[in-house]
């Protein structure tokens, strides 16, 4: 069983998601100018995020239920189980893209810029979590079907440990680039005048 038009996609998606940030430098006239472009920078890079993940939950319901039809064994549980834990991930991204179209993070003010990227960070870090346990069930159930000759168990572990796999290289990826924008914000933050809160600092 080739699984490897998978892998590829996964890798692929990644690589578009770090690809999503440029790398150019704008210039800037004010502070307000600054955290306007951070938030909405932010919010594309996240944007770009969930629609990577819509595609991955389109493409692998898809080929999950061609799958089905069209195999057996443990090729054929593969795929159901493709597809079936794609349906998550399809609600997710349907719903987190839904709610960043309602949202208007250019009009963010500095606490609530800090405090939404501090959220996506330890977010995503759980998230991480969950995809080594993802990867750590999907081995057992690997492994348990070799012992007992399941054909469906395997199929069902090799799907739990590609899904995981993409999943904790998706996160992780996603995680680096919110990490790498939120430094370039608090690298700017010095404390108010007053002794009270922080303010962004300007050349």
């Amino acid at each position: 069983m080739n699984h490897a038009p998978s892998h590829r996609a996964g890798l692929v998606a990644v690589l578009l998601l770090c690809l999503s940030v440029s790398a150019q430098a704008a210039e800037f006239t004010s502070p307000e100018s600054f955290l306007a472009h951070h938030n909405q920078q932010t919010a594309r890079l996240n944007q770009t995020a969930m629609s990577i993940l819509l595609g991955w939950a389109v493409l692998n319901i898809g080929s999950g239920t061609v799958g089905h039809f069209t195999t057996e064994g443990e090729t054929r549980a593969f795929w159901q189980a493709n597809a079936a834990w794609n349906t998550v991930n399809l609600a997710i991204a349907g719903f987190s893209l839904y709610g960043q179209a309602s949202s208007s993070p250019g009009s963010w003010d500095l606490a609530r810029s800090l405090t939404e990227g501090q959220k996506m960070e330890k977010l995503l870090l759980f998230n991480a979590g969950l995809d080594v346990g993802y990867l750590a069930f999907g081995g057992f159930l690997l492994e348990r079907g070799h012992r007992t000759d399941s054909g469906r168990l395997r199929g069902w572990g090799k799907s739990l440990l590609v899904q995981g796999g993409f999943l904790l290289l998706f996160d992780a990826a996603l995680w680096f680039l919110n990490a790498r924008l939120n430094s370039q914000l608090t690298a700017r933050l010095t404390p108010a005048p007053n002794g009270v809160g922080l303010m962004l600092t300007w050349p």
